[in-house]
């Protein structure tokens, strides 16, 4: 039997708190916040440049507040689409990026956030503020152990898993993508980021995509790679015997 994941959030989470000097400070260069060590992630560092929050990794920067392009992308493709949103499934969360980029413009669902690295997982907590907490569900697992076991259905799901750089196998493969698509609501969508490192694993990352989201389309900035889907079709009724 299914279990249904438990909200991690409580009233009186922490809250990072920035001094005025430091958001000063920061239009001018990033400052520091916090470092850490992580058994996954390596070297972590919170950053907070132009007022927003960045996680710094051994292998690339994650995160920008609501200016992360990815998400920006995704909010402005699908602007029509985030008022009858409801429900978010986020895979590799990081400080929840998405989160503040559809709060900014307006929108307030709830938030699912998947991250196996509970060091990052603790400090999406603490930069997203002191919004709407029972709209918050944070999850600490990886993406693909989660979506094996997931039996609930979300208006969108946004795919953002990577180790440095690269995006893990696991994220291109049909059996993955399928149980992301099978998590769709009735005229669900679903975004996938994807960081072209190598022209050919990007050629055949892509044709694996479309196997399973004929219907797609690529947004693309230097070398991110966006997938957004159409709408999830409604089951198909069979016609009715004719006597």
């Amino acid at each position: 039997m299914h279990r249904p994941h438990q909200p991690r959030f409580t009233k009186g989470r922490p809250v990072i708190r920035i001094a005025f000097h430091q958001k000063l400070l920061s239009y001018l260069q990033a400052v520091s916040l916090k470092r850490s060590r992580s058994d996954i992630s390596g070297c972590l560092e919170l950053l907070l440049y132009r007022n927003q929050f960045q996680l710094l990794t051994d292998g690339a920067f994650y995160s920008d507040g609501d200016r992360y392009y990815p998400a920006v992308a995704v909010a402005k493709h699908l602007r029509e689409f985030l008022p009858a949103v409801k429900s978010v499934l986020v895979l590799g969360a990081g400080l929840g990026s998405i989160v503040h980029v559809m709060r900014a413009r307006g929108f307030d669902p709830r938030f699912t956030l998947v991250e196996k690295d509970k060091t990052v997982l603790s400090w999406a907590l603490e930069t997203l503020g002191e919004g709407d907490a029972l709209k918050l569900e944070l999850v600490c697992r990886d993406a693909e152990c989660f979506m094996a076991k997931n039996a609930r259905k979300y208006d969108l799901v946004f795919v953002d898993v990577f180790k440095g750089r690269a995006v893990p196998g696991f994220v291109t493969t049909p059996i993955f993508l399928m149980q992301c698509r099978d998590s769709l609501s009735l005229g669900g969508r679903l975004a996938l980021n994807f960081i072209e490192v190598d022209k050919y694993e990007w050629e055949k990352a892509r044709t694996i995509l479309a196997g399973v989201f004929p219907e797609c389309q690529i947004v693309s900035k230097d070398d991110n790679r966006i997938l957004i889907t159409s709408p999830s079709p409604s089951p198909e009724i069979p016609d009715p015997p004719r006597g």
